[in-house]
């Protein structure tokens, strides 16, 4: 379905024809609140019958320096001492899936930290856990995960070209597996037969050499909106043009899945949408990663509040952040960077804009919504439902 399409079916009285497209939302737990208490949201993401996934991410720290969470920015740090405590996301998936064994597990994590026999294994075990129902999106990693724990960035595209290599290796090979990789070598190296569920495998970020990786090995590319694909058309572009890529690597290029992250803030009241804006965690998150290439604000005619060259995936370690540092970019996070940076507004608002995305070639969707860093404790009971109510009316159209 188009655009134009379901504009003429309102035009004429028609109902918006629904959109063939895939909803995922994603569960901040961490190890302050008791686990029954992330298994209720499964269950309630299970239960709206919009959403298809529910989504974990495995990181190890945060992306907020300590000193920006304070009560003065969220009502939350009067009870949660920090936001660092996050909880190992593969135990958490398995948790959730035994709550709500009828939903979906995406597993976004990177390449680096765990090795990649042991990373298959895993994969192989949630997809048997949900019946094949998993996915798994790889990123090249970020610094704030790798450096302060002994990992290498930089090996990011390396290791993660060996690491979808063996996942080929092993669910492609009956019997032992040898291989030669970049980083990682496999003598005779076997999981056992049992793989009659596959997980998919995507690739999780951009830049030419991951999309070269993914369009070779994976299944499917997240990007993320605005940070990556700032409007829609971008997004159908870079599409298309990774769609010839496939037909000349001699793949379907219509079996071949684009999904978006995209950043938001939810709220019915204007005035809360006004005030979180405004908020130094709003403008810290849209300032480091408003655009996951700040080379690309020039194109909204907009200076860049990070330094030239600084990038948060290479350079961001929240625990190692100046005070000097954090004051400037925060000076230079404008009203108009928080503007450009996420998605806001009420879920209509929201879902029409992600919409238009899955109108450009986007067939799964993930609104990510940091509103509730902002809300009273006795708030949140409400936020997932406003992301609920973004898939519901995606797929409406």
């Amino acid at each position: 379905m188009t655009a134009l399409a379901d504009s003429n079916n309102k035009e004429n009285g028609m109902p918006a024809q629904p959109r063939k497209v895939e909803t995922s939302v994603i569960l901040f737990g961490d190890r302050y609140q008791p686990p029954s208490a992330v298994a209720a949201q499964a269950r309630e993401l299970e239960a709206s019958g919009a959403v298809d996934y529910l989504q974990i991410c495995d990181q190890l720290v945060n992306f907020i320096p300590p000193e920006l969470w304070t009560p003065q920015n969220s009502p939350l740090a009067s009870v949660v001492p920090d936001i660092d405590s996050c909880p190992d996301a593969f135990v958490l998936a398995a948790y959730c899936a035994a709550a709500a064994p009828n939903i979906g597990l995406v597993l976004a994590t990177d390449s680096i930290r765990h090795g990649p026999a042991e990373l298959v294994q895993t994969m192989l075990t949630m997809a048997n856990i949900t019946g094949g129902n998993t996915m798994f999106q790889i990123g090249g990693g970020e610094v704030k995960q790798a450096k302060p724990y002994g990992w290498k960035r930089a090996q990011g595209l390396a290791r993660m070209e060996d690491l979808f290599r063996i996942f080929h290796a092993f669910l492609d090979t009956d019997g032992p597996v040898d291989f030669e990789g970049n980083h990682t070598k496999l003598q005779k190296a076997y999981l056992g037969g049992a793989k009659q569920h596959r997980p998919t495998l995507w690739g999780l970020g951009g830049g030419p050499r991951l999309i070269d990786l993914a369009t070779t090995y994976c299944d499917g590319l997240s990007a993320a909106a605005p940070c990556v694909w700032a409007t829609p058309d971008e997004a159908g572009e870079a599409i298309s043009e990774i769609k010839k890529t496939l037909a000349q690597k001699g793949r379907d290029p219509e079996a071949f899945q684009f999904g978006i992250f995209c950043p938001v803030l939810l709220h019915e009241d204007a005035a809360r949408i006004d005030q979180a804006l405004d908020n130094p965690l709003v403008r810290w998150m849209a300032a480091t990663y408003g655009r996951i290439e700040p080379t690309d604000w020039a194109k909204e005619g907009l200076e860049a509040p990070v330094p030239e060259g600084w990038a948060y995936w290479m350079k961001m370690l929240p625990y190692d952040t100046s005070p000097e540092f954090l004051a400037e970019v925060l000076r230079k996070s404008t009203r108009k960077i928080a503007e450009k940076g996420l998605f806001w507004g009420t879920p209509a608002d929201v879902a029409h804009t992600m919409g238009e995305y899955v109108d450009a070639g986007v067939s799964w969707v993930l609104p990510v919504d940091y509103m509730p860093l902002m809300l009273a404790p006795d708030e949140l009971p409400l936020a997932l439902g406003r992301s609920i109510e973004v898939c519901r009316l995606i797929k409406k159209g």
